[in-house]
């Protein structure tokens, strides 16, 4: 990426970058699912002028742990994955297709929680036809979930990218909440109780854990079990996301 052009009043960045390296920036995972047919109107409306979608583009920069354990920033899409979407079809299609620059806001957020916050501000004036689009749906429970569990730095038990025990990644909590989709409430008052709910599963699979624990015996994973009890934080240890299901009622 080139050096930045313009720093905005909310700390973004303007900066210069080619559109091949911006169709390999990752989709970040809670944008709206894409529309094609939307895509497929962006592409019939420039016909074979690609360059024309030369700007309107968000990344994101956000700290995560990488599959080795160390801690990376990394890159994700935000706002313009449909003029991106016509862009990678463009360079796909036609591998011979010269670069050409684009204009891109840069914007580094400290966790998911931020990254939903920055993703309402910008798409606050667009419908969120929160039906239709389950992303947005989950977006609500992952930015409570982070708030309780992922924002305070000395206990930041939630945490974006690859993670070990005790630690749960934020990746994982939206693969479960998918799964249980049609359990999903909308209201701010029931994603609160859904909290509310997971707090009391924590605390009871952690009374159970100690107890384990303390008669002994050959636990599974015990190094990892006896650093979950040490920080006071289980939702790690259900892989198969039963605290989601449980909780949702």
């Amino acid at each position: 990426m080139n050096p930045p052009l313009h720093t905005f009043h909310d700390g973004s960045i303007l900066h210069v970058m080619s559109a091949q390296a911006l169709i390999k920036v990752p989709v970040w995972k809670g944008n709206r699912i894409l529309d094609t047919v939307h895509a497929d109107s962006i592409q019939k409306a420039i016909g074979s002028s690609p360059h024309l979608l030369d700007s309107g583009y968000r990344i994101i920069y956000i700290e995560e742990g990488d599959a080795a354990g160390k801690t990376v920033y990394q890159p994700y899409l935000i706002d313009g994955q449909h003029r991106a979407e016509v862009l990678r079809r463009h360079f796909t299609e036609t591998l011979c297709e010269p670069d050409f620059p684009v204009l891109v806001t840069v914007y580094q957020v400290e966790n998911e929680s931020k990254a939903i916050a920055f993703f309402n501000a910008i798409n606050h004036c667009k419908p969120q036809v929160w039906r239709l689009d389950p992303n947005l749906i989950i977006n609500k429970y992952v930015d409570a979930l982070v708030k309780r569990y992922g924002s305070d730095k000395k206990k930041c038990f939630l945490r974006p990218g690859t993670t070990r025990r005790p630690y749960l990644s934020v990746d994982t909590v939206r693969i479960g909440l998918r799964l249980s989709i049609e359990h999903l409430k909308q209201t701010e008052e029931e994603v609160a109780a859904f909290v509310e709910a997971v707090d009391l599963w924590n605390k009871k699979e952690l009374a159970e854990a100690m107890l384990r624990l303390a008669a002994g015996g050959v636990i599974r994973d015990v190094v990892s079990l006896e650093r979950a009890v040490e920080v006071g934080f289980m939702l790690a240890f259900d892989g198969t996301h039963r605290w989601i299901r449980e909780c949702l009622g």
